[in-house]
């Protein structure tokens, strides 16, 4: 899905409503610029994993990974999370509301849910499956009273920063098709597929990526495979071997060298280290 709407001149798309049960790790992944993923545990448990550090995760959780925020999801297999989640991007004019602009100041937030926030995650989500008249225009606005919201938790009592960023984009819906390629196969996705994707040449894609990313894509392939290769590591069924395929590498011995450059350890000793962690706990 995608809905494009405007609130004073500035321009929101929202790309997915979704509702499910998290039963397996979500891998360390990140959001293109301008893009809000805004999470709310509805049931069971699990851990977030982030650059600002580690929180755990329970029935009425809140929490928005913006752009470049590195994040991943663990949820406890005896009781895993159920979440309800938005994506959209915000792209603001000079003349923007002033809540976009508060809203927009913070990459990374966590708290608790209240009962408006809540009210509004399900009531997107029942329009989202219906086939009503004038659909999007109610998502629109439910989307609209949820930045809202979200920007009275963030400041409660209506202190701002002094200086908000501001910022344009014009490749909304084509750097939304690299994050969802990167987080679904990155160790096949090449630079190729995601121009042939995005409908321009590779050398166009490259630069949009180090537009929007800051980054090269054989370095966010990279950083991908890595965060990956962890992940299944950390499952106790699978081999050092197994994991260098699934992540794309074709010698053991490369991945395994790749692998200890990135975390300073080997696989064989990184999933030790988990085992022993898990033991302890």
């Amino acid at each position: 899905m995608a809905i494009t709407f405007y609130y004073n001149e500035g321009k929101v798309q929202i790309f997915k409503i979704y509702s499910g049960t998290i039963d397996e790790t979500v891998m360390m992944h990140a959001h293109t610029k301008n893009g809000y993923e805004l999470h709310l545990i509805d049931g069971g448990n699990g851990i977030l994993d982030t650059e600002y550090g580690r929180y755990d995760l329970s029935k009425n959780s809140l929490y928005v990974t913006g752009p470049n925020v590195l994040h991943k999801q663990t949820p406890d297999f005896k009781n895993p999370m159920h979440e309800l989640c938005v994506y959209f991007k915000i792209s603001k004019s000079q003349k923007s509301d002033k809540v976009f602009e508060l809203f927009t100041s913070k990459p990374f937030w966590i708290g608790k849910s209240n009962a408006a926030i809540r009210h509004i995650f399900k009531t997107m989500l029942e329009e989202n499956t219906s086939d009503e008249f004038l659909k999007e225009n109610i998502l629109s606005s439910l989307a609209i009273r949820l930045i809202v919201e979200m920007t009275r938790l963030y400041y409660p009592a209506e202190r701002a920063p002094a200086d908000l960023m501001t910022s344009s984009d014009l490749n909304e819906n084509r750097s939304w098709i690299l994050d969802q390629l990167l987080l679904e196969d990155c160790s096949k996705v090449t630079l190729s597929d995601f121009a042939k994707n995005m409908g321009v040449s590779p050398r166009q894609a490259e630069r949009i990526i180090m537009e929007y990313y800051g980054s090269s894509f054989k370095k966010l392939r990279y950083e991908a495979k890595m965060a990956m290769a962890a992940t299944l590591l950390e499952q106790e069924n699978i081999s050092v071997e197994e994991c260098a395929i699934r992540c794309g590498y074709t010698s053991a011995s490369a991945f395994i060298n790749t692998f200890k450059k990135k975390y300073s350890v080997t696989p064989k000793a990184y999933k030790q280290l988990i085992k022993t962690t898990r033991q302890r706990n």
